[in-house]
């Protein structure tokens, strides 16, 4: 009853693929530029300084914050699969530019241009992947949008430690142009898979979804009773959403449970750009080289060994994003990262710059042990959770939010880390540690727990009320059809 089909084994698997493709672009930026800063002939085409190595990597932040109060109009006005198309093509126009580039000034202009598309997809795309996901496995698909992220990021380790041993510019320019790469595998798949149920209601385009949900969640039975009640559940939420509020920005902030889902999000949003991931996301090289591991094959070789360990990580978090509740994985993971840069900081204080290869090796497992813990949950949870919190009727314009912070943030930190580090790698550590159990002390107040509900489901944990009117929820009929009882507290995958 609650088991897809043929059908719909095959539009999760194009689902996931689509994920995969939007998600890898922004993953491939980031190891991409990983890569370039480490290449000695990209910094000496542009003659880099510290001023200008933070613009090429800050540029795109910029770019996402600059797209904010734009990126939902195209997915909540013609519909989610179009905002995701037309993140691809504006990714492939910034990559093209990004890879022709003759000077600084253009290369940014590229990447800013990327980093427009970046906010368009992370908008329209965790969205989609959420909305139009049998409630069963919901969470897990959203969590992988999260996790491949490093899919992009293992493509770009290895064509950028490919590229080192070719002797001209396209030791850089290779690599910059095939960031259009999984933009052009996304669109593909688009044609073939539907639109949100959710859009298609909120625009009165009713039988449309509910022919969705019959062929894709219902095995093709129109007496579905999971169909039945997911339709009741979204027709019956929307319309309440439509007498309460509009589309727009102003209702985030309307009333008490809007402020406190948008609260969530841009807590979300911060932490996870904060939370001393970017130190190495964006400048390994320099964390490295602090380390006392200055060889550029051995670098770009753990910028791939990272990249590999990170998508794991991920995606066993996304398999198991509903074991634990999302509180729990927040407060144990960011507690661990905490406690990794507490001894990142004293190894680096003691050692940095001597020749001790084991204070060097361990300062790299620490790496791999904190990435460890920031991808088993944040890597997930930070697409996940932004999606649950919000109501349909914000989602877009919320996730725009939660970009725009989210990468405010992230142009800061990224700007700000080379003089960072200039001043005192230890001391940069020691400072994103105590951050990080702030952060902790914010969730265990601040953020509600949302595992094992529906989207719908989750309006009772702000709003007090279920805007259903139904015995039974979508979530109870699933547990019932795999053995389950309507009385258990433990609830399949919802």
């Amino acid at each position: 009853m609650a088991d897809m089909d043929r059908n719909g084994l095959i539009m999760m698997i194009m689902v996931v693929f689509v994920a995969t493709a939007n998600s890898a672009t922004q993953g491939y930026d980031s190891s991409m530029m990983n890569g370039l800063m480490i290449l000695p002939a990209y910094s000496d085409y542009f003659q880099l300084t510290t001023a200008t190595s933070s613009l090429n990597v800050a540029v795109v932040f910029l770019g996402c914050i600059v797209a904010m109060p734009f990126s939902a109009y195209v997915p909540d006005k013609y519909g989610r699969k179009w905002g995701i198309a037309t993140t691809a093509i504006v990714a492939i126009i910034g990559a093209t530019i990004q890879g022709a580039a003759v000077h600084e000034a253009m290369f940014c202009i590229g990447r800013f241009i990327v980093g427009l598309s970046v906010t368009l997809g992370s908008v329209a795309a965790p969205s989609y992947v959420a909305e139009v996901s049998h409630p069963k496995y919901r969470a897990t698909l959203t969590g992988l949008y999260g996790a491949f992220w490093y899919v992009g990021g293992i493509l770009a380790a290895v064509v950028t430690y490919g590229s080192q041993y070719i002797e001209t510019t396209w030791c850089w320019r290779l690599p910059s142009l095939l960031q259009f790469l999984p933009s052009i595998l996304c669109l593909v798949p688009l044609l073939f898979i539907p639109e949100s149920p959710r859009w298609l209601i909120y625009q009165d385009r009713h039988e449309e979804a509910h022919a969705m949900l019959v062929k894709w969640h219902g095995g093709g039975d129109p007496n579905s009773v999971v169909v039945g009640l997911e339709y009741e559940e979204i027709c019956q939420t929307l319309a309440f959403e439509k007498t309460v509020q509009k589309m727009n920005f102003k209702a985030l902030v309307s009333t008490r449970p809007n402020r406190w889902r948008l609260g969530c999000t841009v807590a979300v949003a911060v932490f996870c750009q904060l939370s001393g991931n970017n130190t190495i996301t964006y400048y390994l090289g320099t964390v490295l080289t602090t380390a006392g591991i200055t060889s550029v094959p051995t670098q770009l070789a753990i910028n791939i060994g990272l990249s590999a360990w990170n998508l794991c990580c991920a995606i066993l978090g996304s398999i198991y994003v509903d074991k634990f509740g999302r509180r729990i994985e927040f407060f144990a993971s960011t507690s661990a990262m905490a406690l990794t840069l507490v001894i990142n900081a004293v190894l680096t204080k003691l050692y940095s710059g001597s020749d001790n290869s084991s204070a060097s090796a361990a300062i790299v497992f620490l790496i791999f042990f904190f990435y460890g813990w920031y991808s088993l949950v944040w890597t997930p949870l930070s697409y996940l959770y932004p999606v649950e919190v919000l109501s349909y009727s914000m989602r877009a314009n919320g996730l725009a939010v939660f970009n725009g912070a989210c990468y405010l943030a992230a142009f800061f930190n990224t700007y700000v880390i080379p003089y960072a580090m200039d001043w005192s790698g230890w001391g940069f550590y020691l400072i994103s540690a105590f951050w990080c159990f702030a952060e902790v002390a914010v969730m265990w107040i601040y953020f509600p727990e949302t595992a094992r509900m529906t989207l719908e489901e989750i309006d009772k944990v702000f709003d007090g009320v279920r805007h259903v009117d139904a015995e039974l929820t979508v979530g109870e009929v699933i547990e019932i059809s795999v053995g389950g009882s309507k009385g258990d507290d433990k609830k399949e995958d919802v």
